[in-house]
C-alpha cells in the first residue's frame, strides 16, 4: 500500500485511477505507464497503454539494452468497449487491474516474444504536477499523477527470465495531448534500491517559456520541485548520453542527480521523436537507476543531426 508520506493533492477524485470519459461532444484520452530499470542485467523495461474517449486503444511493451534495436518491441492497436475500465482491462494479451487511487495495480501480458506479470505498489501518494509552482500545461493533460513504487514480478523473453523485484515508477495522464506544442522536454525518474531517494522530474520549453515539475523523496519526506538546473550531453544522433541535474525543491533543498545511459529506445510518433534512455544513477552520492526521456520535434531533430554531421 502507499505510505502516508507527504500530502496527497486535493486535485484527485477517488476514481481517478479509472477511465476518464469525455463530456458530450468532447474528447478524452487516458495513458498509463510503468517502468523498471535493471542495471545488473543491462536492461530497460516499460509498458505504455493509452485509451481514447471512444473505443480506440493501444499499448507498447519494450525491453532494450545497449544495442541499436530493442530486444522486444510489441506495438499493439485495437479497440475496447466503452464500458471497459481499468479495474478489469484487457486488450490483445494485456490485462490491467487497478485497485484504487494510489493502490496496487496488477499488469499481465503475453505474446509470442515476451511474457510479463507484475504488481506495482506505490511508495508515496500519487503526485500531481499541479502541485508544482509552474503547474501542468493544458497542452499536456488535464491532470496527471506520478508515483514511484515497488514492482514485484517477472519478465520473460528470448529464453531469459528477469526478476522485477525492485523500485520502479508509474504515471497516469488524462486529457488530450498536443505533442507538437513543446519544442523540447526532458522527463526522468530515478531511485536508489532501498528507496531512500526517489524522484521524478520534468522540464519543458513551449511557446518560448520553460517550466518545471516533479518531486523528490528524501529519507521519507516528499517535496515538490520548484526548478531544475540541468546539463545534458548527446551522441551524434542527438540521443541522450548523460544528464547532470540539480533539483531545487519548494523548501529550498537541492538534490543532485547524475544519469548515465547504458541503453536507448527510439519511439517516433505524430511528428515527434521520443527517446527513452535506461541509466545508472547517482542521487546525492548514492548509487541507483533511472529512466531519462527526451522529446523532440522530428523536423528540428533532423536539422540538429544534419547540422552536426
Amino acid at each position: 500500500m502507499a505510505s502516508s508520506l507527504g500530502v496527497s493533492s486535493t486535485d484527485f477524485a477517488p476514481t481517478d485511477h479509472l477511465r476518464h470519459r469525455p463530456q458530450p461532444g468532447g474528447r478524452m484520452r487516458d495513458s498509463l505507464f510503468w517502468e523498471a530499470i535493471v542495471p545488473e542485467e543491462g536492461l530497460g523495461f516499460q509498458a505504455y497503454l493509452y485509451l481514447s474517449g471512444s473505443e480506440k486503444a493501444g499499448f507498447n511493451v519494450a525491453v532494450w539494452d545497449e544495442g541499436e534495436k530493442p530486444l522486444v518491441i510489441d506495438l499493439v492497436q485495437g479497440s475496447v468497449p466503452l464500458t471497459m475500465d481499468f479495474d478489469a482491462f484487457s486488450l490483445e494479451g494485456l490485462r490491467v487491474a487497478q485497485t484504487g487511487l494510489g493502490g496496487a495495480t496488477r499488469v499481465e501480458y503475453q505474446s509470442e516474444r515476451v511474457k510479463l506479470a507484475f504488481t506495482f505498489d506505490g511508495r508515496h501518494p500519487p503526485f500531481s504536477y499541479r502541485q508544482n509552482p509552474d503547474g501542468l500545461p493544458i497542452w499536456f493533460a488535464l491532470n496527471r499523477y506520478e508515483q514511484t513504487g515497488w514492482i514485484a514480478g517477472e519478465l520473460e523473453f528470448d529464453g531469459r527470465r528477469i526478476a522485477l523485484n525492485r523500485i520502479g515508477h508509474r504515471d497516469h495522464s488524462w486529457g488530450t495531448r498536443d505533442w507538437r506544442v513543446p519544442q523540447h522536454w526532458k522527463w526522468f525518474a530515478a531511485y536508489t534500491p532501498d528507496g531512500r531517494r526517489m524522484l521524478n522530474g520534468w522540464l519543458w520549453v513551449a511557446r518560448g517559456e520553460w517550466g518545471f515539475a516533479g518531486y523528490v523523496v528524501k529519507d521519507g519526506e516528499l517535496r515538490p520541485i520548484a526548478r531544475i538546473r540541468q546539463h545534458a550531453t548527446y551522441d551524434d544522433d542527438m540521443s541522450q548520453r548523460r544528464l547532470e541535474a540539480s533539483l531545487v525543491d519548494t523548501s529550498g533543498g537541492v538534490t543532485e542527480l547524475t544519469l548515465e545511459r547504458f541503453g536507448v529506445l527510439k519511439l517516433p510518433s505524430d511528428g515527434v521523436m521520443i527517446m527513452e534512455a535506461a541509466c545508472t544513477a547517482t542521487i546525492d552520492g548514492l548509487a541507483g537507476a533511472g529512466q531519462f526521456e527526451t522529446q523532440w520535434s522530428s523536423a528540428y531533430l533532423d536539422h540538429l543531426i544534419a547540422a552536426k554531421a
